[in-house]
């Protein structure tokens, strides 16, 4: 916690969560003028976030740093990223301004503060601080583990990648608010168990924000794709909507949809029982009801925001995209949850189908048909059961973060668990990568399977690495420990590998780079790569999940996208002097 305005050029003192004072009286009571309990706030929301998003994946999260493209493709003589970072950094008031974002360069949270009114000197206008917005503080911290978890995350390589982002942390912040039991409680009573409606405040984003900036309510709202327009009007089809909170918003729609099918489904029969087969208007719920409808809902919402939270293993690296998305979360939640009794799956799968978002290579949208396949279609003879079983005595399995007094202590200070989880996973990335560039005689059928190039062959634009063999990137090497409803523990190793090549506007140029190679600047590069899951009982390979590097199809949609240049995302990530802060440049407009 950083806590330095700049617009007064002020430190303010630091609050002591630790001290028996404010032990004594359970912290800071809520005061917006106290500096001290902005950062109380801040504190508590971001370490409640990070912690949902560690107990659905069975790890710690950890947080990245991309200070520029050149900078963060750099790599130690090993090939791993060296661009871990132990701490996140929060500064509750470094903007004098209606902004908050995340800030890659920085890895921070930045937090503003600002006037209302149109007149800041007006006798009516009062500050609002950005950094006492709950929903604000979660989806900040959101952007920033995902960026953590998938570091090319914050590359405009197609429409749907910053949109992506902002539909995830809108989506985290949404389903936060329904672990306030109280407040589910009241608006539940209020509006007499539905959740479709826009006078709940379960269903709006940031409404102190939205307001101050002159709206009628929440700056978002995740039914706005939901409700009908006036005159009749359809809502524009998702391919017209291109700035990315706007195009996010789809995203969102489908997810929260599908958690209001599921809450309905789960509720049905409890509405019947108390009240038969209707609700006359202005008749109150039994409390007793309501406290059933508000558990129903919280159960709901925390199982749908797990499913969403454990897809991110199950994205490629690289260019993520709508559909794969959807694809991530049914794939996720069948490893783990077999038997899906209640249709959570059908119910998002149907969701986004009304959404217009659509899976390219998939038959249906049957749950089924949109899982991720099994690596065994795309082995081509190689024993990979045997190679990752041999790679199991060279690979740390991680430490019990989730026993805080299970460790020893150092300098009299209990163990930091974050900072040995960085040790084991560089240790894990260092097996996979030594493995990647030693040769083999297999090289040429592990890159059908992997997707990256492993031999020099006819792409002259992937740059060597100093073994002589093309470069590529180790990106991720984690551990997650999941236990499914049955008890059954899935224990995983996650890999992420990429490898870049120089990309050029003219196809021609390409063409004649990846034969003959070129000295000539490239226009922007071009990722692949792969997610790797290994099961750790035996050594199995059980997901493949790809961007090949020689998908010229993929690069040509790339190329596409920065000539169209669809909302400015690419030009702005290539020559705004921002471009390292994408967040501060979507938020700020």
């Amino acid at each position: 916690m950083v806590d330095y305005d700049p617009a007064c050029d002020l430190f303010y003192a630091p609050v002591d969560l630790n001290a028996p004072h404010v032990l004594a009286q359970n912290g800071l009571p809520p005061s917006e003028g106290r500096p001290q309990f902005h950062q109380q706030m801040v504190f508590a929301v971001a370490m409640r976030t990070i912690r949902i998003f560690e107990r659905a994946l069975g790890r710690t999260v950890l947080w990245a740093r991309d200070a520029s493209p050149e900078e963060s493709d750099r790599r130690n003589e090993n090939g791993v990223p060296r661009d871990f970072v132990k701490r996140l950094r929060i500064y509750p008031h470094a903007l004098r301004e209606a902004n908050a974002y995340y800030s890659p360069e920085k890895t921070a949270l930045l937090f503003g503060y600002f006037k209302t009114g149109v007149r800041p000197d007006a006798e009516d206008s009062s500050w609002v601080f950005t950094c006492l917005s709950q929903d604000i503080i979660a989806h900040e911290t959101a952007h920033a583990i995902l960026h953590g978890m998938h570091r090319r995350s914050i590359e405009a390589t197609n429409i749907d990648a910053l949109a992506f982002h902002e539909a995830f942390a809108d989506i985290v912040a949404l389903f936060q608010r329904f672990t306030m039991t109280d407040v589910v409680e009241h608006q539940i009573a209020a509006t007499r168990g539905e959740l479709r409606t826009e006078q709940s405040l379960l269903t709006g984003l940031a409404r102190q924000f939205g307001q101050a900036l002159g709206r009628s309510g929440a700056l978002r709202y995740a039914l706005d794709l939901l409700k009908p327009l006036p005159g009749g009007k359809k809502h524009p089809p998702l391919s017209e909507a291109l700035e990315p909170h706007e195009r996010g918003a789809y995203l969102v729609a489908a997810v929260f949809d599908a958690f209001v099918m599921i809450y309905e489904r789960r509720t049905a029969d409890l509405l019947r029982l108390v009240l038969g087969q209707s609700r006359p208007d202005g008749r109150e719920l039994p409390i007793d009801l309501v406290r059933r409808l508000a558990s129903e809902a919280g159960k709901a919402a925390d199982h749908v925001l797990r499913m969403c939270v454990r897809a991110l293993d199950y994205l490629p690296p690289v260019d993520v995209h709508f559909g794969e998305y959807l694809r991530a979360i049914i794939t996720a939640d069948a490893d783990l949850v077999p038997d899906d009794r209640l249709g959570y799956r059908v119910a998002i799968a149907e969701a986004f189908r009304k959404r217009g978002i659509s899976v390219p290579g998939c038959i249906s949208m049957a749950p089924d048909s949109l899982m991720w396949e099994t690596p065994d279609k795309d082995c081509d003879g190689l024993e990979y059961d045997k190679l990752f079983a041999s790679l199991l005595p060279t690979i740390r399995q991680g430490v019990n973060f989730d026993a805080p007094n299970s460790g020893s202590e150092v300098d009299g200070k209990p163990p930091n668990y974050r900072e040995e989880s960085i040790r084991v996973i560089v240790q894990n990335q260092h097996a996979i990568w030594t493995w990647l560039v030693e040769p083999s005689e297999d090289d040429e059928k592990w890159e059908g399977l992997l997707g990256v190039r492993l031999t020099r062959g006819d792409l002259k634009t992937i740059p060597i690495s100093p073994k002589g063999k093309p470069a590529v990137e180790v990106h991720s090497a984690r551990i997650a420990r999941r236990a499914g409803p049955s008890g059954e523990e899935l224990v995983q190793l996650i890999v992420q590998i990429v490898q870049r090549r120089h990309g050029y506007m003219n196809s021609k140029k390409q063409r004649a780079a990846d034969e003959k190679g070129t000295r000539i600047k490239p226009d922007f590069t071009f990722r692949g790569g792969c997610t790797l899951h290994i099961d750790l009982r035996d050594g199995r390979l059980r997901r493949v999940i790809r961007k090949r590097i020689d998908d010229d199809g993929r690069l040509e949609r790339q190329r596409r996208f920065r000539s169209d240049d669809d909302g400015g995302l690419a030009t702005a990530q290539r020559t705004d002097p921002r471009r390292r802060e994408p967040f501060a440049f979507m938020h700020g407009s």
